[in-house]
């Protein structure tokens, strides 16, 4: 849980807590925000337990940041002791909320999975809270939402024996978030057939075929398909079935996938 390394003074008197926040009421990081709408005082335990709440619905997908820092130390007596003798010994740490205060940020996920996951932060709370989000930043986020990311489930285009995968990673550099039609991730298999090749939970690597996001190509044409799909294949990229099902765009034949184009039925 969050404290802080060291403070100046161990005791700190009660404070108050009037007024709106002047600071840390705008969205700074993410597309979605959780916001306090009263003052209170939030615990350590409290901060955690929403940052929990919401990283667990995600899937841990995205990225989370976390607004405010307990940096208050709250003292407490020992039961049935009498007055006097000075102040309490420090019990723990609060952080100071005031009206309009940013407590959460969350980007790199759908409107709705945010919006579930900071209502589930906000049961947490002892304060009200309201769901915000940044108007430019999320329009920037839609034109990218549907592409492939980690925690993204995937249809299986071909006749290996598995029906669904999930991305792990993006194959490719560091800052490689998304994937594309052509682009290779390593999946793990949700949904399989049975007495086939491939079993559940197997790591496997597959290259995208189909995205539902639209794909501007350089004569000014755009394309999208109804899912996003993808065909396991090898180490040495070929495909590990015999069969490719539904249509394929063609940038798979400039990324050298010249098999998988062979063998589906349409090229887009």
């Amino acid at each position: 849980m969050l404290s802080p390394k060291r403070t100046k003074f161990r005791k700190q008197q009660r404070g108050r807590m009037k007024g709106k926040a002047l600071r840390g009421n705008t969205i700074a990081f993410g597309d979605f925000a959780l916001q306090a709408l009263e003052p209170c005082w939030i615990t350590s335990r409290q901060i955690e337990a929403g940052r929990r709440a919401m990283t667990r619905y995600a899937k841990r997908g995205g990225k989370l940041w976390i607004r405010i820092f307990p940096d208050k130390p709250v003292t407490m007596r020992a039961a049935d002791t009498r007055m006097g003798s000075g102040k309490g010994s420090p019990e723990y740490w609060v952080a100071v909320i005031k009206p309009g205060k940013i407590l959460y940020e969350m980007r790199g996920v759908s409107e709705i999975v945010a919006r579930t996951a900071m209502r589930n932060a906000s049961h947490k709370m002892p304060v009200k809270t309201q769901f915000s989000e940044h108007c430019a930043k999320a329009q920037s986020y839609f034109t990218t939402r549907l592409m492939i990311q980690p925690q993204s489930y995937l249809n299986v285009a071909d006749n290996s024996g598995a029906r669904k995968l999930m991305c792990i990673r993006v194959l490719g550099t560091n800052q490689n978030q998304f994937a594309g039609i052509g682009d290779v991730v390593i999946a793990v298999v949700k949904e399989v057939l049975p007495n086939m090749a491939v079993k559940k939970s197997d790591i496997v690597r597959a290259v995208i075929v189909r995205t539902s996001k639209g794909l501007r190509r350089e004569n000014g044409m755009s394309i999208r398909f109804d899912d996003n799909a993808a065909v396991i294949i090898t180490k040495e990229g070929n495909p590990r079935g015999t069969r490719v099902f539904g249509p394929v765009a063609r940038e798979l034949r400039d990324r050298n996938f010249t098999k998988i184009v062979s063998l589906a039925p349409e090229v887009v």
